[in-house]
């Protein structure tokens, strides 16, 4: 039963650090992949350009800077979501591993608390064991 109450204890603290850990890196990932707002290309008036991207599957022509702008930006934000969405996506597994791994990390380290109390019970089971042993106190 103390072996099993340890077991939680540090499977849950090894749980929390390693969720802590991922959240951090997710947080940081989603900054860098929204840190890029600026625009990507410089439009002059009276330039023609053609958008194809599987983000934006139609095909957008004309001299309009502001309007291929306004395509471009939906396009990233677009990519931004999916990115966003793929890192979740990959966490969930990563969690549900960390998970298993913490159980096994929590049990050993409950079994190497507990070694000094097991060696220390077995050496008092083998010493109230021997027949001598209360003829020799009496």
């Amino acid at each position: 039963m103390t072996r099993l109450r340890l077991t939680c204890l540090y499977g849950g603290v090894f749980m929390a650090v390693g969720t802590v850990l991922l959240a951090v890196v997710s947080v940081f990932a989603v900054q860098a992949v929204n840190k890029g707002r600026e625009p990507v290309l410089g439009l002059a008036a009276g330039t023609s350009v053609v958008v194809r991207d599987s983000a934006c599957p139609l095909p957008v022509a004309g001299p309009d800077a502001r309007a291929v702008d306004g395509v471009l930006n939906s396009c990233l934000n677009h990519r931004r979501q999916q990115t966003r969405d793929s890192l979740v996506s990959s966490s969930l597994p990563a969690l549900a591993a960390l998970a298993v791994l913490s159980a096994a990390a929590g049990s050993a380290m409950a079994g190497y608390a507990l070694s000094p109390l097991r060696r220390t019970t077995r050496t008092v089971r083998r010493a109230c064991a021997r027949e001598d042993w209360f003829a020799s106190r009496a």
